[in-house]
């Protein structure tokens, strides 16, 4: 017998059947060792588990001893016809515009990516109904901290402050973390290394394994949506966006249905999440990527942005400044009813408050130089909020109002420092 093709067998039929190594492992009362020595060709199964092995594999014993059998295999899965149509049940909403009580995520790309891991691993613990707005606020809050969110200005040339702070960074890159700080096989798929049908190809695979699906361009929405079904055999696509008024219909639980116009020449940006592997991304790397984007001058994501959106980070936050040059354009700047008040209030406060969360569960299953380091950006963080607050106060009294304006910027400033030092603090201790 030849004991790696068995082995390989073994792993195309349990990814087949959406079992993980552990949860295979229970299924059959062994570890999830046994099972990964097996994959490996270090072992062969014993006879009495190879009944209930090929049982719950759905295939015979000899199509797991007999790889060489492997053809008649290899056809059905070329030819396995995928349904139609198909949609994951209880994937909650999310939304920035009209979102449900209880959820609290303002950037689309961390969002999505958040909603998408969560499903998951409840789906494979077979708890898909056991995701909540708490869990979903609390895995996106770790993402904002660990694609580099929250560390992010940036402001447009023509005096506007941009709240798409992922646009700060390298959309792949950030991915890329994500995926290997919480352990996750994936596939980051766009038009440089993927054709459009293979594109719609692994739609369909994830989704018909249970897996919902992070896109940017899902159906030409130019927002990052979860994908979590599809009908026409993945031409056209279902799910959640924050660009509600993007849908070309709804069903009935109010997601979007879309044409998937994968022949329109979009940039699509599609992460497929496979299955759990070791983690290769670690709390270091994660503060190290935070000191490097509060470092950055420029966003990395300038296809999208385009040249106008030209400065981030601190260079941004100085631009900012300088446009307050007069009280009449510091009022105007802090009082405008377009993108950029919003944009204010999510980048200087909002985005600082959903780093807390990290820093605190790090400060915990950390030393205690850590701890004590995030009690102090804690209390920074809380200070930034207070003071956006208090300008309120004076909004109504122009000469008090604009210097108090001016006065938030440079403290924003002089926070984003002390932060460096804080990080680079942490870096150390970890």
């Amino acid at each position: 017998m030849d004991m790696v093709k068995i082995g390989k067998t073994i792993a195309a039929l349990r990814k087949k059947n959406n079992f993980t190594q552990e949860t295979l492992a229970q299924q059959l009362g062994i570890t999830a060792q046994a099972v990964s020595k097996w994959e490996t060709g270090a072992g062969l199964p014993e006879a009495s588990l190879l009944v209930e092995l090929a049982d719950l594999l759905r295939v015979n014993i000899d199509d797991v001893l007999q790889p060489e059998k492997d053809s008649i295999m290899d056809f059905m899965n070329r030819n396995l016809a995928a349904p139609d149509a198909k949609l994951l049940e209880d994937i909650p909403k999310i939304s920035r515009w009209d979102p449900p009580p209880g959820c609290d995520m303002a950037y689309s790309m961390p969002a999505v990516i958040a909603e998408a891991l969560c499903c998951i691993e409840a789906y494979e613990k077979g708890e898909s109904r056991s995701v909540t707005y708490d869990t979903l606020n609390e895995r996106f809050c770790e993402l904002v901290h660990v694609m580099g969110v929250g560390y992010g200005f940036l402001w447009w040339e023509k005096r506007h402050l941009a709240e798409e702070l992922w646009r700060i960074n390298d959309l792949g890159d950030m991915a890329r973390r994500a995926m290997g700080y919480y352990g996750r096989d994936y596939l980051w798929l766009s038009r440089d290394n993927a054709t459009p049908e293979e594109m719609r190809r692994a739609v369909v695979w994830s989704i018909d394994r249970g897996h919902p699906v992070v896109m940017e361009f899902a159906g030409g929405i130019p927002e990052f949506s979860i994908v979590t079904g599809y009908e026409d055999s993945g031409n056209t696509l279902i799910g959640w966006t924050y660009c509600g008024e993007c849908a070309t219909r709804t069903n009935a639980q109010g997601m979007f249905v879309n044409p998937a116009r994968w022949g329109e020449g979009h940039n699509f940006h599609i992460l497929v999440i496979g299955d759990a592997i070791l983690p290769s991304y670690s709390d270091r790397d994660s503060i190290e990527y935070a000191l490097e984007v509060l470092d950055r001058k420029e966003p990395q994501d300038r296809a999208a942005v385009g040249p106008e959106w030209c400065l981030a980070g601190d260079a941004a936050l100085q631009l900012w400044l300088e446009s307050c040059d007069t009280d009449e354009h510091t009022v105007q700047l802090f009082t405008v009813s377009d993108i950029h008040t919003f944009a204010l209030e999510l980048n200087s406060i909002y985005a600082q408050k959903c780093l807390l969360p990290y820093f605190r569960k790090l400060g915990e299953r950390s030393n205690a130089k850590v701890y004590g380091i995030v009690i102090q950006i804690g209390i920074a963080i809380d200070i930034n909020e207070r003071e956006r607050k208090g300008l309120e106060k004076c909004r109504k009294n122009p000469k008090k109002y604009a210097p108090a304006c001016r006065t938030h910027i440079e403290n924003l400033i002089k926070y984003r420092e002390s932060l460096r030092g804080w990080l680079r603090e942490i870096a150390d201790a970890l």
